[in-house]
């Protein structure tokens, strides 16, 4: 027991070695983050449709709505569309006074591919040709004073599709309860995937990891799709697969920023996840096998394969790490039974998994928090609690993989959420503190 206990831990180090090798052109992704992102100038003024999914958000849509009117852009150059799914909503009363606000009502709505599809296709039908690009913000968020504006100036990249920056509606909330700690841990996933992973995509030219708030999709694409035919648990997360199979391009533009809601309570966050997970095990066996046929044939650029490759061998790491400290505890056991087994041996087993998930864990927390340091609006010692304890929070996400692999697809809904208590300030005034301060532009007509 004691060779087979030294052993298994002997093998456990020369994985995880090999873990990391397989891992490093991902986390050469991290680099990038710090690195200046140019600032694009359009002096071409498109038209554009801003598309507001809100079933059931009649509550908290005004903040939206306001964002929205304040903006930077030329008014006579966007008009916004809401969708409903039903006609009592008093959601028509509230969008009745603001100025070019339509409002549609899609009755049947499992998901919010279906909202989307709806008023899209509605608008091809009246109008096919009103609009230059359609951007979607989600109506729980808020949009920064210049959103329009730049997302206009990143059209000047010929890019078919935009995701802009998604920044945190709690922060900036007068309110203490409109923030927690679950909603500064969880905030933290959308500088992991733009800040940590996108950024280098950018970089390499190969389509982002698309995110559904504040994604601006050129018409041509709305056109050739006939509306929107993702409508799946994660609808954005099965564009980004369709536009490496269809050879769409893309980027992200940290200027264009949009303030999203984080839930303040663990049972939320932890719904959410799951139907994130569920989302990309369904979007995986769609497109996996199709991706893989058309990287291998030629079709597909090699480097997009990191859509389907940089998760594999971090889940293997943590799954294997997980066997591994099972197999510690059952270890120990036996060693506190008297079996042919030290203590020493026993302990090294069950707490050199532990210790290394925890160290993966800590290290990927410090590389978000140090990438977007300053658009993290919390007093220092949240960070640090966020820095010591978000990797034992992460360990939770356990259960959301079980979760997620025992049960359905069909047992996901799209349901309502329970909104944060917020208290806005005034949206023209807040501060863009972004590390990328403007002073290097490309002109670009």
């Amino acid at each position: 027991m004691e060779y087979a206990a030294k052993l298994t831990l002997e093998i456990y180090l020369w994985f995880c070695i090999v873990a990391l090798i397989a891992y490093l052109p991902r986390i050469g992704y991290f680099f990038v983050a710090f690195k200046k992102q140019k600032r694009l100038v359009n002096l071409k003024k498109n038209k554009i449709a801003v598309i507001l999914p809100a079933r059931g958000e009649s509550s908290i849509i005004s903040h939206c709505l306001d964002s929205l009117s304040a903006q930077t852009y030329d008014p006579h150059c966007f008009d916004v569309h809401i969708v409903i799914a039903d006609e009592a909503d008093s959601t028509m009363e509230i969008a009745a006074a603001y100025e070019r606000t339509y409002v549609t009502v899609v009755s049947e709505q499992t998901c919010k591919g279906n909202a989307l599809d709806g008023v899209l296709k509605k608008i091809l039908t009246e109008s096919p040709d009103k609009y230059d690009a359609f951007l979607i913000v989600d109506a729980d968020s808020l949009a920064a004073p210049d959103l329009l504006e730049e997302m206009n100036n990143a059209l000047s990249s010929g890019k078919q599709i935009i995701c802009g920056k998604k920044l945190v509606k709690n922060w900036q909330s007068s309110l203490r309860d409109s923030r927690s700690f679950v909603s500064n841990c969880t905030a933290l996933t959308w500088t992991q995937i733009d800040e940590l992973g996108n950024r280098a995509r950018n970089a390499l030219d190969i389509p982002i990891t698309m995110i559904g708030n504040g994604m601006l999709v050129r018409a041509d694409i709305i056109k050739e799709n006939n509306g929107w035919p993702y409508c799946g648990l994660t609808e954005d997360y099965e564009m980004t697969a369709d536009a490496i199979v269809q050879g769409w391009s893309s980027m992200y533009y940290s200027y264009a920023k949009v303030y999203t809601e984080e839930a303040t309570d663990t049972k939320t966050a932890f719904k959410r996840k799951m139907r994130w997970v569920k989302g990309y095990a369904e979007c995986q066996r769609e497109y996996h096998k199709r991706i893989v046929q058309k990287t291998f044939s030629g079709g597909i650029k090699w480097r997009n394969f990191d859509f389907m490759y940089s998760t594999y061998p971090a889940y293997t790491f943590f799954g294997v790490s997980a066997v591994a400290t099972i197999f510690g505890i059952v270890t120990t056991v036996f060693s506190l039974l008297g079996k042919a087994v030290t203590l020493a041996t026993a302990l090294r087993m069950a707490l050199v998994p532990l210790a290394f998930i925890y160290g993966t864990l800590f290290a990927f927390t410090l590389a978000a928090l140090l990438a977007d340091w300053r658009n993290i609006k919390i007093p220092l010692h949240e960070k640090l609690t966020v820095l010591f304890f978000n990797p034992i929070y992460m360990f939770g996400y356990s259960r959301i993989f079980i979760t997620a692999f025992l049960t359905n697809f069909d047992y996901y809904k799209w349901e309502p959420t329970v909104r944060i208590p917020f208290e806005t300030v005034q949206i023209p005034f807040f501060v863009d503190n972004s590390s990328d301060d403007g002073n290097e532009r490309a002109h670009l007509q």
